[in-house]
């Protein structure tokens, strides 16, 4: 921060105890620069300022979405990630089909247009998908363990080229971030 900025109010109590935290600066256009914490190994949960996980407020399914947005949007969009994002979006909507160009909907096709494509930097990735994800939706609730517990369900079902007995959710990715959000709600 420059001085003459006010410091950003911290946290009385800790907002996930999962991984190592990696703190990463990064100078804006106007000359400040403004300090970041991440976690290896773990979903990140949107923590701005008056975001959720530190007002106390439930996380949301589009939150959670967004949130995988920013922690790995650049993964190419493969069936697992499509099928989570899928159960994601009908357990924010309280449907039981997908909505027609939805996320979901745009997940499916992005993996499929991927699982035809070489290169990697043509590939569509998490990010292109899951950014602005609770303006997508166009009913967004509070993520709950079902929630959560649905959407792994969903994300383990399609084998990654291994044999199924070892197919297990992404320690980051749609699931991960999920089981993140439901478990600060229930904390909360």
């Amino acid at each position: 921060m420059s001085h003459g900025q006010p410091k950003k109010p911290q946290p009385e109590h800790e907002i996930s105890n999962y991984g190592e935290v990696l703190g990463v600066s990064c100078a804006l256009n106007d000359g400040n620069v403004r300090e970041k914490s991440f976690e290896l190994h773990s979903p990140v949960v949107p923590t701005g300022l008056g975001s959720a996980a530190i007002d106390g407020d439930p996380i949301t399914i589009g939150e959670a979405l967004e949130s995988v947005a920013i922690s790995v949007g650049d993964k190419a969009v493969d069936q697992t990630d499509a099928a989570a994002i899928s159960a994601a979006e009908i357990r924010a909507s309280g449907g039981t089909i997908l909505r027609s160009g939805g996320v979901g909907e745009t997940a499916q096709a992005a993996a499929t247009f991927n699982s035809h494509v070489m290169r990697a930097q043509d590939m569509k990735k998490l990010s292109d998908i899951l950014t602005d994800a609770t303006e997508k939706l166009p009913v967004d609730k509070a993520v709950t363990k079902e929630d959560a517990e649905a959407v792994h369900a969903a994300e383990v079902q399609f084998p990654r080229r291994r044999e199924a007995a070892e197919v297990v959710a992404e320690s980051v990715g749609v699931a991960a971030s999920m089981a993140t959000a439901a478990d600060l709600n229930e904390r909360n």
